[in-house]
């Protein structure tokens, strides 16, 4: 039972002590230690074989079970690091400088426990957690991305706002240096930029004012005075 720091006697087995003497109990309990140990205990009291044979059999029957479930748990942990290496990797792929150079790698330490680090620029070690945060490199990374149905957001912004791509995406290096040092969701990046975004547009593109339209009285008024003018002259 190599491995196995345990092991478990059942409550319908007492009858089998109770039967036996005092001294043939504690004979048969330093037997089953010994069995469970691997030390392949000998005996050649028939009463003794007897009376182990049943609990050596339940003994068996158990170490099969815990076996198995040794067997389950390192299958699902092969599986759950295949995942998450997968995972990094398509993380790992969005993690590049504004200048679009990439300096990134993955490492998977798999001991009983799995540990999962992304390597990014300036050495930098990012943890994936379950909140998906992402550094505003990443987020121009993402913004700058075509996704399936969807055009950059970039050009999306840019569209939305009669604008070009160009202006929005200065105006996203302003906003960033505002945030610097923040992590956040793609979704909430979104938000926050675009309510930036739409704010300093108004700034950059003041509508201009329309002439005041002539009052119709103003008008024939006018019209009077030249017809003065003229029979006057």
């Amino acid at each position: 039972m190599q491995g196995k720091k345990s092991f478990v006697l059942y409550t319908d087995q007492r009858e089998v002590f109770e039967e036996l003497s005092d001294e043939d109990a504690g004979k048969l309990i330093k037997h089953i230690f010994a069995y469970v140990n691997d030390e392949d205990p000998i005996t050649s009291d028939k009463l003794l074989k007897v009376a182990f044979l049943p609990i050596k059999t339940q003994l068996k029957r158990d170490l099969k079970t815990w076996e198995n479930k040794q067997e389950q748990r390192k299958d699902a942990a092969k599986k759950s690091v295949e995942s998450r290496q997968r995972t990094l990797t398509t993380v790992n792929e969005r993690s590049i400088s504004f200048g679009g150079n990439v300096n990134g790698n993955v490492n998977g330490n798999v001991n009983g426990n799995v540990n999962d680090n992304v390597i990014v620029n300036n050495n930098v070690n990012k943890q994936i957690s379950a909140s998906a945060l992402f550094s505003l490199k990443d987020v121009l990374i993402d913004f700058k991305k075509e996704k399936p149905l969807k055009r950059p957001y970039f050009d999306r912004m840019a569209e939305v706002h009669s604008t070009d791509s160009e202006t929005v995406q200065s105006l996203f290096h302003k906003w960033a240096t505002l945030k610097e040092g923040e992590n956040m969701t793609i979704a909430k990046a979104e938000n926050s930029f675009n309510l930036y975004l739409g704010n300093n547009l108004k700034n950059i593109y003041k509508p201009q004012e329309k002439a005041k339209s002539k009052n119709i009285f103003d008008e024939l008024y006018e019209d009077l005075q030249k017809q003065k003018q003229l029979k006057n002259e």
